[in-house]
């Protein structure tokens, strides 16, 4: 849709799961747009209308900024870390096991006349594409170093439970342990009702000089092929040249193909896919 000089195009796809915890967030009126992905807590929660915590964390994020009308992005993230904080509190109590609280990463941008302002947490990931064709990470994915240690003891040691997708007690134990990492040094980033979310949470802001694409995806979203494993910016120009709707339909035939997680080691067969594809 052409919106202020570029056009956006976007998609949301469920993954297995029970329900689609990611959000999409498109407000051209304020040209402002996001990604966001849900974490639910490791004790299973569903509200009266079946959502899980991470849908309810993703959701409240979602219509954070769609309300906020363009202001400060960071303030935004914050301000929507303390409702979820107080939402988490009214309907399953106050926690401080980090295990147990709900949680949303997410990636914002805002278009202004001459710049973009970003703000980001935990794996989503924002992509800048430039006319003499350099592809810039303009985000870290602060998660994948974590989750790779996780895969790495399940695939080493329990490589029988790896082959049947059956999670052994140790892995889970891993997971538990990554969840303390939220917020706090060596760790993450993430939307989870902490306030030291401030001190770990990145933004900034870039010139839209010279500027023809911008690329925000959820972690759903990612380079199968061998070749785009080794080269995140042949990746980022692929999913330009075919279309964000195109790679992923490409990308859901491979999961299909590699249900047990063998050519791309994951958690899941298949995740929650979210972008959007800014073209200037």
């Amino acid at each position: 849709m052409p919106t202020h000089s570029f056009t956006v195009e976007s998609i949301i796809r469920q993954g297995q799961g029970a329900c689609n915890e990611d959000a999409l967030l498109l407000t051209p009126e304020a040209g402002v747009f996001g990604v966001i992905d849900g974490v639910s807590g490791l004790t299973p929660f569903r509200d009266a209308k079946g959502r899980t915590a991470g849908r309810i964390a993703s959701e409240l994020v979602a219509s954070c900024f769609a309300g906020a009308g363009g202001a400060d992005l960071e303030r935004t993230t914050l301000e929507a870390n303390a409702r979820l904080r107080g939402e988490m509190e009214r309907l399953q109590g106050r926690s401080e096991d980090a295990g147990s609280r709900w949680g949303a990463v997410h990636a914002v941008v805002r278009v202004d006349e001459d710049r973009v302002a970003w703000v980001q947490s935990g794996d989503c990931m924002v992509y800048a594409v430039y006319e003499d064709g350099v592809v810039r990470a303009v985000t870290r994915d602060s998660v994948e170093s974590h989750d790779e240690r996780a895969l790495a003891l399940w695939r080493r040691e329990y490589p029988g439970e790896w082959e049947r997708r059956a999670r052994p007690p140790e892995v889970t134990e891993a997971l538990r342990a990554n969840r303390r990492r939220a917020n706090r040094p060596g760790g993450y980033s993430v939307i989870n009702g902490d306030d030291a979310l401030a001190r770990h949470l990145e933004s900034g802001k870039l010139a839209r000089s010279g500027l023809t694409h911008l690329l925000l995806v959820t972690d759903g979203i990612y380079p199968w092929r061998e070749e785009h494993r080794s080269s995140p910016a042949e990746w980022v120009q692929a999913v330009i040249a075919r279309g964000l709707e195109t790679y992923v339909n490409d990308l859901e035939a491979f999961e299909q193909e590699d249900p047990e997680c063998r050519i791309v080691q994951r958690f899941k067969r298949s995740d929650d896919k979210t972008g959007i594809l800014l073209s200037f």
